[in-house]
C-alpha cells in the first residue's frame, strides 16, 4: 500500500505544472496556488453534490421535521398554550441540532481535499516562504505556504461560489442533489 508521501510524489508532476507557467517565481507560486485551490474547491463541491445526493432523503426528513415543529410551536404560541409551546419548541431545537450537525458534516465534505493540498505544499514549499512586497501587521514581509494557501483558498472559494450561483443549471443541480425542488 502506498503512503501519503508516495501518492503525493506520484501526483507531483501534475500539481507542479501550473507553478511553472510563469517565469517569475512569485507569480508562478500565486498562480499555481490559485489553481491548486480551485482544484480543491471543485473536488470538494463535487463531493458535496455526491454526498447530498446520497443522503437527500434524510436531508428532506430533517427539514420537514423542523418545519413541522416550527409550525406547531407558532400555533401553540398563537393559542397561548405555553406548555405545548415549550414541549414543541424543545423538539424543534432537537431537530435543529440534527440539522446543524449535518450541515457541519457536509461542510467538512467540501474541504476534505485541503489537508492533502497542504501536505503536498509542505513537501514542495516548506523551506521557501513567499516574499511580500510590503510588511503586513502580525505577519511581516513573508508568508509560509500554509498562510498563503489559506488566503488564496478562501478567496478562490468565495469567488467560485459567487460565480457558480449565477448559473441556473448549477443552482438546479445543487437543489436536485439535496432533494429540494427549484
Amino acid at each position: 500500500m502506498l503512503s501519503l508521501t508516495e501518492v503525493l510524489t506520484l501526483l507531483d508532476p501534475w500539481l507542479i505544472g501550473p507553478y511553472r507557467w510563469s517565469s517569475s517565481g512569485t507569480a508562478g507560486y500565486l498562480l499555481g496556488t490559485a489553481i491548486l485551490s480551485l482544484q480543491c474547491v471543485i473536488l470538494g463541491d463535487l463531493s458535496l453534490l455526491l454526498i447530498s445526493r446520497l443522503i437527500r432523503r434524510r436531508l428532506r426528513e430533517i427539514q420537514t421535521e423542523m418545519d413541522r415543529h416550527h409550525d406547531l410551536s407558532e400555533t401553540a404560541l398563537r393559542l397561548g398554550d405555553k406548555e405545548s409551546y415549550k414541549a414543541v419548541n424543545r423538539q424543534a431545537l432537537e431537530a435543529f441540532g440534527y440539522s446543524f450537525s449535518l450541515g457541519a458534516a457536509l461542510f467538512c465534505v467540501t474541504i476534505w481535499p485541503v489537508p492533502f493540498a497542504l501536505a503536498w505544499l509542505h513537501l514542495r514549499f516548506a523551506e521557501v516562504p513567499l516574499q511580500l512586497p510590503v510588511s503586513l501587521p502580525l505577519l511581516g514581509n513573508t508568508l509560509d505556504y500554509l498562510a498563503s494557501f489559506l488566503f488564496i483558498y478562501i478567496s478562490v472559494r468565495v469567488a467560485y461560489t459567487r460565480i457558480m450561483t449565477c448559473f441556473p443549471w448549477y443552482r438546479a443541480l445543487k437543489a436536485r442533489a439535496s432533494g429540494r425542488v427549484c
